[in-house]
């Protein structure tokens, strides 16, 4: 390299440190960071163009004039560096003012020996530039610029640690790559290279300070900082870039240069698409990961809001369960009883209505009862061991009543041999038989046949209730056992609460059980049947021995 090659490196350098010095306090001159961060880079460009004047002069008094005046501007940069890693990206760090200012007091010594012996004992022109013979200042100067850089480096670690932000956590990144590669340059140019006696690289350890000036203004001005990936592609780049962009300027031939230029170029043009693919992939990341950050708390709302209706269910059933109860009792000693004497037939007519329908109230409020334990996991179930056949004789005299008035045939083929005895809930086992036959008696037109069976299935008592009434449709079948659903196949004739096969298919699997029907369709009957397993040991019961338990 001759006397004047370093300018390559030199010219671009200078006038780019004191652009972004420029840009940066021009943004917002009451901000102490960006005031700070353009004093860096202002001495910066000063430290290159002393640098780039001490290679360039003419005259041997010159060129060791700027030789000694060039350690002033690195010994201000170092405690401007500490006093930066303090501020940016915010006032994160009580550093006392008095240390600050014995940092910055430091320049003023470097400056009082800059022109003795102590700093620059000779110069001499060389191929590829100045060659300086350093003096007993420049061990300090060492010390204290990669002392400021360590200092700067773990402080923006322990700030990156501390802060849960992640745009700030970004930032503070893009400055630490930037501080650390440079380091890393110019340990190797100005300190391994120069110990085996290789000078020549000064320049490139002395320009590296922009890849620091640079990320650190992209991180002060870019509104979107992504993650540490996007940061280490983007410096990656950088660097081979800078690489390529010296190696260019360094040529020996024309057509060298020629050839290092279109590779620089090819390779700029490739850095650029692979950041802004990697920057489009975290982007989506992070949209998904909202979206499902916010899927994640609308479910939760939504399992507040279904908790609340639960227990509204629970405390309204509850309380209405009292009073009901007191009606049904009045009613049914004045109408069955008789305790008030006869009626008028007028008024029997109206209490019998009024009778009714407390009944058809009192089954509402038993369901969402039974709806708001099952869904609270407050449903305890009674084990005990008897014969299924009691308990379908049973249901079957409960409905009888309704089945004649129906004119509806209804018999129990019994089996021809017994059913093995197995544990179940008694009580919930008839409601579920009684809620069934109610279905067919409801579903079936006047002078149907319904008929219970039950067999001995493989390990399991199977029970099945067939009707040949109005039967369920093939787009109705899947809203069965679903709460609040009623299969409409006589609109505006039944009604019901839309609750009973829910609560049945929850009781008989929390007996190891199971429940389902099978229609061919409309008018073409049902029939439903449910399943316990034959077991010869008592179920375990947690609730076992508690007292009274919720039935």
């Amino acid at each position: 390299m001759n006397n004047f090659q370093s300018s390559y490196i030199y010219v671009p350098s200078l006038i780019i440190s004191f652009l972004l010095a420029t840009y940066i306090f021009v943004i917002n001159k009451k901000d102490i960071k960006n005031i700070i961060f353009s004093a860096i880079s202002f001495s910066a460009a000063v430290w290159l163009l002393f640098l780039l004047l001490s290679d360039t002069t003419s005259t041997a008094q010159a060129m060791l004039f700027w030789s000694q005046i060039a350690i002033i501007p690195p010994a201000i940069v170092c405690p401007l560096l500490i006093h930066f890693s303090t501020v940016f990206p915010k006032k994160n760090s009580s550093f006392p003012n008095y240390v600050l200012a014995i940092f910055y007091s430091l320049p003023i010594i470097f400056a009082i020996f800059a022109f003795t012996p102590l700093n620059v004992i000779s110069v001499s022109r060389q191929s590829w530039g100045t060659e300086v013979q350093s003096g007993l200042l420049y061990i300090p100067l060492i010390i204290l610029l990669f002392g400021s850089i360590i200092f700067s480096i773990i402080t923006f670690i322990r700030n990156y640690n501390r802060t849960t932000d992640a745009k700030i956590k970004s930032q503070i990144l893009y400055v630490l790559v930037g501080l650390s590669v440079m380091m890393l340059i110019t340990l190797l140019t100005n300190g391994i290279l120069v110990a085996f006696g290789v000078s020549q690289y000064g320049s490139i350890g002395t320009s590296s300070i922009l890849i620091f000036l640079g990320l650190t203004v992209y991180a002060m001005v870019k509104s979107q900082l992504f993650d540490v990936r996007v940061i280490l592609t983007e410096a990656a780049s950088i660097i081979v870039v800078i690489a390529l962009l010296l190696q260019t300027i360094l040529a020996n031939t024309t057509t060298e240069r020629i050839f290092n230029f279109i590779v620089l170029s090819v390779v700029s043009y490739g850095a650029v698409l692979l950041i802004r693919s990697v920057q489009h992939e975290i982007k989506q990341r992070q949209e998904l990961a909202i979206v499902a950050q916010t899927l994640k708390e609308t479910n939760e709302k939504l399992k507040e809001v279904d908790k609340l209706k639960d227990d509204f269910l629970s405390m309204a059933s509850h309380e209405l369960n009292t009073p009901i109860a007191a009606i049904e009792g009045y009613l049914s000693m004045i109408l069955v009883e008789k305790l008030a004497g006869e009626l008028p037939a007028k008024a029997k007519t109206y209490l019998d209505s009024v009778f009714m329908s407390a009944k058809r109230l009192a089954h509402l409020v038993k369901d969402l009862l039974n709806v708001s334990r099952i869904e609270s996991g407050r449903v305890h179930i009674i084990w005990e061991q008897k014969p299924i056949e009691d308990m379908i004789d049973q249901a079957v005299m409960e409905v009888m009543s309704k089945a004649r008035e129906a004119k509806h045939t209804l018999t129990f083929e019994k089996p021809k041999t017994k059913m093995p005895l197995t544990w179940f809930d008694v009580t919930r086992i008839t409601e579920i038989l009684i809620n069934m036959l109610g279905n067919s008696i409801k579903y079936t037109p006047d002078g149907g046949k319904i008929t219970v069976r039950c067999v001995n299935d493989d390990g399991k008592i199977v029970v099945s209730v067939e009707d040949n009434g109005k039967g369920i449709p093939k787009d109705k079948g899947a809203g069965v056992f679903e709460k609040f659903t009623q299969v409409d196949v006589l609109k505006d004739e039944v009604k019901g609460t839309g609750l009973g096969m829910y609560i049945a298919k929850k009781f008989i699997e929390l007996m190891g059980g199971k429940i389902w029907f099978h229609s061919d369709g409309a008018d073409k009957g049902t029939t439903f049947y449910f399943s316990i397993p034959i077991v010869v040991k008592k179920p375990f019961d947690p609730h076992e021995g508690e007292g009274q338990v919720l039935h």
